[in-house]
């Protein structure tokens, strides 16, 4: 367990902060915010209630005194405010999410370290014992697994996506076809391949078996209704081409780590 000054109140910060942003939030505010912006009441409530949490967190488990609860809370709810604010007339769509989650979790880490001098000292030793050689090597495993693979994919089954896209009964998945979520497949990919890999660094080969038994089940569906043994065939071919990038991938990865 990492031993470093303050983590308790750190975790519990972070814990506030999702039970104000996800829990305390409720929809209506939300699209209340999206729709009026800086003029919503409810983004002022919002920005509130993440500073009364703060409040009480820092006021009982630490030893700040009532003043300084008081100024860290309403530093904490302004900075909130104004991220939620920025976020709100930049966009909507997911990378802005994270990015505006990711600055949030920020402003914790900078309270964090405010609150516990040691605490930046303690991190920046336990960082240094890291081994980055072997971070970068999962991390390189796992960039694989997304637009890597799906081109090297696209490439090895490119032969039969022709067969199957010019077949008279095919019902083969595509962003034309109706019915079907545009990219939908591609990330599905991205997710069953993650998946995979994340397993067989745990050495859970089991839970492997499991993504695979899921998959299929999704999919007998379709292939029943296609009566097609071209499309049959080419989804099996793409579900175990998928599934073995990410095995080798993984056992590879754990090989050269061991």
């Amino acid at each position: 367990m990492l031993q470093i000054d303050g983590l308790f109140v750190f975790l519990m910060l972070v814990l506030g902060h999702v039970l104000g942003d996800f829990f305390l939030q409720p929809d209506h505010w939300v699209k209340d915010k999206n729709t009026n912006k800086s003029r919503s009441l409810c983004l002022y409530y919002h920005a509130s209630i993440h500073g009364l949490l703060v409040a009480l967190i820092v006021g009982f488990a630490t030893k700040q005194n009532l003043f300084s609860t008081i100024t860290i809370a309403l530093v904490l709810a302004l900075a909130h405010g104004i991220i939620d604010y920025i976020k709100i007339k930049i966009g909507k769509k997911g990378k802005w999410f994270v990015i505006d989650q990711l600055l949030h979790i920020a402003t914790l880490i900078l309270l964090w370290f405010f609150l516990y001098a040691t605490a930046f000292e303690q991190t920046s030793t336990l960082l240094k014992t890291l081994d980055y050689n072997e971070s970068l090597l999962v991390i390189i495993a796992y960039v694989i697994m997304l637009k890597p693979s799906a081109v090297l994919m696209g490439i090895m089954l490119s032969k039969w996506s022709i067969e199957i896209s010019t077949s008279k009964n095919t019902t083969h998945d595509n962003e034309n076809e109706t019915g079907a979520l545009s990219n939908a497949g591609q990330y599905l990919g991205y997710i069953e391949r993650i998946l995979v890999l994340t397993f067989v660094l745990n050495n859970q080969f089991a839970a492997v078996g499991f993504v695979l038994a899921a998959k299929s089940i999704f999919r007998m569906g379709d292939l029943r209704e296609a009566h097609d043994r071209k499309f049959t065939e080419y989804v099996m071919l793409g579900t175990l081409f998928s599934m073995s990038l990410a095995l080798f991938t993984g056992i590879a990865v754990e090989n050269l780590l061991s």
